[in-house]
């Protein structure tokens, strides 16, 4: 499965695009690196582009009367006005993003796990927070999948963020065209993914695309959206996975033989355990589709949620 509208993703201009770091570093990236052909990508360093220069001194948070502020220690410069300016000014630019990658405990972009310190001073404790400017970027866009470069080396969370990422960009291309057949050829097409993110929610959109209250399209599609939107905002469990998986199965099994059966649930319990991938669940799936030509388990995003050469089974096991 695929999608016309590539996904809008901004990106720390560090990882892999400009020396920009506060070492005059850049970091290559390899999953950035395989995303730029299938993604519009929107760079960003804060820090560089408020005018602190490369390299520069390191900036740090500091909790300062209840209040986060943005301190260079080296100078004692406060550029927290300069970086409040910035990120408004930066968000009113941006629009219709499904995604952030951002540099994982950047004082400015850093998503999470950020520390934030007591003082400006030596050996002063420090607690977790967000940078600043991933603070407003989640405000600003609450249901976009965002994510630290750090982070999206684990498997599973890379893999998440991915099926988020891709289903986000086809929901923004349904709103941009709206219609009755299209939401529901769009809802009957996530079925399977939805329920990998929640089964309750997957079946509100359900009820809101056969509009069974007789709404105008514009609110149907936009309550269908708050909803989807909503449901993709957290982690695909594996139980829930292995539900939908179950489901798709369903939908073919009658045809299967025994030892076909046995083949599919073995692997179940295989992919249960972490022996196999979720890829290599999917893979059988969409060996039944072309067995028996079966064309709505063949419609289902789930079987292939994002770029097939975007798969990639490293893990950092973080």
């Amino acid at each position: 499965m695929t999608t016309d509208c590539k996904p809008r993703v901004v990106v720390s201009r560090c990882l892999g695009f400009e020396s920009c770091r506060y070492n005059g570093q850049m970091l290559a990236d390899n999953l950035i690196e395989r995303l730029k052909s299938h993604v519009e990508i929107i760079t960003v360093c804060p820090e560089a582009d408020i005018g602190l220069g490369t390299p520069r001194t390191p900036v740090r948070l500091v909790k300062q009367q209840g209040e986060i502020m943005m301190i260079q220690p080296s100078t004692g410069e406060d550029v927290s006005q300069a970086m409040h300016a910035y990120n408004q000014s930066t968000m009113a630019g941006l629009s219709d993003i499904d995604g952030f990658i951002m540099k994982s405990r950047s004082p400015s972009c850093g998503p999470a796990g950020v520390k934030v310190y007591a003082s400006s001073g030596k050996g002063a404790t420090a607690e977790k927070g967000v940078g600043l400017f991933a603070q407003v970027a989640m405000q600003r866009f609450p249901f976009a999948a965002i994510e630290d470069e750090g982070r999206l080396k684990n498997f599973h969370l890379r893999e998440a963020f991915l099926m988020r990422l891709f289903a986000l960009a086809r929901l923004r291309q349904l709103i941009a065209e709206p219609s009755v057949a299209g939401l529901t050829t769009f809802h009957a097409s996530h079925k399977l993914l939805m329920m990998c993110f929640h089964q309750e929610m997957m079946r509100q959109c359900g009820r809101i695309a056969s509009n069974g209250d007789g709404l105008p399209l514009a609110v149907m599609v936009e309550r269908y959206a708050g909803v989807f939107r909503e449901a993709l905002n957290r982690q695909p469990g594996q139980r829930n996975i292995i539900n939908a998986l179950y489901h798709g199965y369903g939908w073919i099994s009658e045809g299967l033989s025994a030892a076909d059966k046995k083949l599919f649930l073995d692997a179940m319990e295989e992919y249960r355990d972490d022996r196999v991938t979720l890829a290599t669940m999917l893979h059988l799936l969409k060996s039944y589709v072309a067995r028996f030509a079966h064309d709505y388990l063949g419609s289902q995003h789930i079987l292939e949620p994002y770029p097939r050469d975007l798969f990639n089974l490293s893990d950092s096991g973080r």
